[in-house]
C-alpha cells in the first residue's frame, strides 16, 4: 500500500472540490439562460425580413398566438393571423378553398426543446404543417425584462427569415 500523507489527500480532496464548483459553477451559468424562456409568451409581432425590404407582418398587424415553455423540455407554439374566415362548424366539412384559407395564416407545433447559449432549438414532434414533423427548428433568441425576441436562423417554412417579439403571459 503506497504511504500517503495527510497533506497530499488533502491537496487532492482539495483539487476535486476545486473541480467540482467549477463545473457546477458553468452549469449554473447556463440555467438562468434555459429558466429564462420557461412559461408562457404572448405574440406582440411576426415580421417577416427579407435583404434589402421593410419589414411586414406575417399575419397582418396584431396577430394571435402563444408560445409555451414548460420546466421539463417541452414546447408548445400556436401563432394565427386574426382576420381569418370564420367555419360554420355546422357543416360537416369544410370546402377545400376555406381550408386553404384557414390554414394561410395558422401554425402550430409542440414537441421538445433544448436551449444551448442564445439558440432554442425546438424538436418537433406534432405540427399542423406535417413536413415540419420530425425536424429541429433552430431560434436565436434574447430576454429583455418581459420581452422574448426570437429570430429564425435558417429560411422559415415560407422560404424567408422571421422575427417574432413575444411578452411574457
Amino acid at each position: 500500500m503506497a504511504n500517503i500523507s495527510r497533506r497530499s489527500l488533502l491537496g487532492a480532496a482539495a483539487s476535486f472540490g476545486i473541480v467540482a464548483a467549477t463545473m457546477r459553477a458553468s452549469a449554473d451559468a447556463a440555467e438562468p439562460v434555459a429558466q429564462g424562456v420557461l412559461g408562457a409568451w404572448k405574440l406582440e409581432t411576426f415580421d417577416v425580413v427579407e435583404p434589402g425590404q421593410p419589414r411586414k407582418p406575417r399575419f397582418g398587424v396584431n396577430p394571435a398566438g402563444y408560445l409555451i415553455y414548460t420546466p421539463d423540455g417541452r414546447v408548445s407554439a400556436t401563432l394565427s393571423g386574426v382576420h381569418r374566415p370564420k367555419f360554420d362548424s355546422a357543416a360537416i366539412t369544410p370546402s377545400a378553398e376555406c381550408q386553404g384559407q384557414m390554414l394561410a395564416d395558422f401554425l402550430a407545433y409542440a414537441g421538445r426543446y433544448e436551449v444551448k447559449g442564445d439558440r432554442v432549438f425546438h424538436h418537433v414532434e406534432v405540427s399542423v404543417f406535417t413536413d415540419l414533423v420530425g425536424t429541429t427548428l433552430e431560434r436565436q433568441f434574447a430576454i429583455t425584462g418581459d420581452t422574448l425576441t426570437i429570430r429564425t436562423i435558417t429560411s422559415g417554412m415560407w422560404g424567408n427569415n422571421s422575427i417574432l417579439v413575444w411578452k411574457r403571459a
